[in-house]
């Protein structure tokens, strides 16, 4: 089977291990850069080329796509659907997970659990607002992130109201919450999260995410420390939930646990899995590959091209 691995991030863990993993199967698998597409639509024909080579010839399609790489990549994505070839996962379902405030919707629409959140286009009745949803400290979160960056903690109505009234002044997009500091009985309070990676409609592995001393985010880029843990079945299924709500075949769910139960915090379509698969002793890439190859040849039995 040929495997095409979108991204810029040829020595990306997830990326090489992709690769790895499917040519290890007896795959033939390229690291292609997103960039590197020309889409091509009436006039001489509709097609995809890559550096000016015809590139329709792929079983099947996994994006890796960054931040950067994300708007042109999803067109890219959604241009091999077109061509009948199988993605995963899907253009519009990678585009509504990357937004934080659309994806939150899409989960509340299937009603799954998540914080309390608020989006604003001015500061005018911020305090009316936030009121509704929580109380000090508020979390502001850009509508597009990754690694936590971006994130603010705010703790007083005059540092949220300067944060709102600058960001909406730069004209950029954020979702404000409360900061949830978590069961005082649990361990899984502010600054703890768990992370849950869903293959093909199961979770393949889980971990616990732990901040570092003074930090609030439980990133790994940020500094975090993985660990394993044994989960009750509530977090299983509301990850599987998750990942079927925005259509993903492979995603990355972070739970949160609050005195009202678990919430889901967010969804990442392209999930990195190193600490993951060094924490649990877990080959993800070895699982991904294998659901990846059974997905391209149902698609192909079932004659289904988009």
């Amino acid at each position: 089977m040929k495997i095409a691995i979108l991204s810029r991030g040829s020595q990306n863990h997830a990326t090489r291990s992709l690769s790895d993993a499917a040519r290890n199967a007896g795959h033939t698998a390229e690291i292609l850069d997103p960039f590197g597409f020309y889409l091509h639509i009436g006039g001489t024909g509709n097609r995809i080329t890559y550096y000016g080579k015809p590139a329709e010839d792929f079983d099947v399609v996994v994006p890796r796509l960054s931040r950067t790489t994300a708007q042109y990549g999803e067109e890219v994505v959604a241009h091999f659907e077109w061509s009948g070839t199988p993605v995963v996962n899907r253009a519009k379902s990678i585009a509504a997970a990357r937004h934080k405030f659309h994806s939150l919707r899409i989960l509340a629409q299937h009603g799954l659990p998540i914080p309390p959140s608020l989006t604003v286009g001015s500061a005018t009745f911020l305090e009316n607002a936030v009121a509704e949803i929580g109380s000090y400290p508020f979390i502001l979160k850009p509508f597009y992130g990754t690694h936590g960056r971006g994130i603010m903690l705010l703790d007083t109505p005059t540092s949220l109201t300067s944060a709102v009234d600058a960001l909406c002044a730069l004209h950029q997009d954020y979702v404000i919450q409360p900061f949830v500091g978590g069961d005082c009985n649990s361990d899984l309070t502010g600054g703890v999260d768990i992370r849950l990676l869903v293959v093909g409609g199961e979770v393949i592995a889980a971990m616990k995410r732990s901040a570092p001393p003074g930090e609030f985010r439980a990133n790994i880029h940020k500094g975090a420390s993985g660990e394993t843990v044994t989960l009750p079945d509530e977090y299983i299924h509301l990850a599987i939930e998750a990942a079927e709500a925005l259509e993903l075949e492979i995603a990355g769910v972070d739970v949160l646990q609050t005195n009202e139960g678990p919430v889901i915090l967010e969804v990442n379509p392209s999930p990195g899995f190193e600490e993951l698969e060094a924490v649990t002793g877990i080959n993800i890439a070895d699982a991904i590959i294998k659901f990846v190859t059974v997905f391209a040849k149902k698609v192909e039995s079932c004659g289904r091209g988009l």
